[in-house]
């Protein structure tokens, strides 16, 4: 089910969704009438997206991508109008919908955490398991 963020409610999701899936393996593309789809990041981490006010009062939503510097990316969306977030189900994950004034959209999905997270927190379980914890 898709359930769209109030506006004076997207900072705290925001906040909250980077905290919960940092790190998560995503895909992010991009919709608009004038250019079609195009992708913007395949495969990368999630680290985070911040809503933002400029010196001239227009808003600012970036995301951020990737962990290295040759593969992180920012990528702003200028006067967004609309966030929406369909969950995956079971568990988190999902898509998070964002549409700016002009009617371009860019969707992020969230794949999965990175094996390499996951392997910690079997290792990290594991670990309290065996102390009795």
């Amino acid at each position: 089910m898709t359930t769209e963020i109030p506006k004076e409610q997207w900072k705290e999701f925001f906040d909250n969704l980077s905290r919960d899936l940092d790190d998560w393996e995503t895909d992010v593309s991009v919709y608009s009438n004038d250019i079609g789809a195009q992708t913007v990041a395949e495969g990368l981490p999630f680290h985070g997206l911040t809503a933002e006010e400029t010196a001239g009062g227009e808003l600012v939503i970036e995301l951020s991508v990737g962990d290295r510097t040759e593969s992180h990316q920012t990528h702003p969306i200028v006067d967004p109008v609309k966030v929406a977030f369909k969950g995956a189900g079971i568990g988190p994950g999902g898509v998070l919908d964002i549409e700016d004034a002009s009617g371009t959209k860019t969707l992020v999905k969230f794949i999965q955490p990175f094996p390499v997270l996951v392997e910690y927190r079997a290792m990290d379980l594991i670990a309290v398991a065996s102390s009795g914890e």
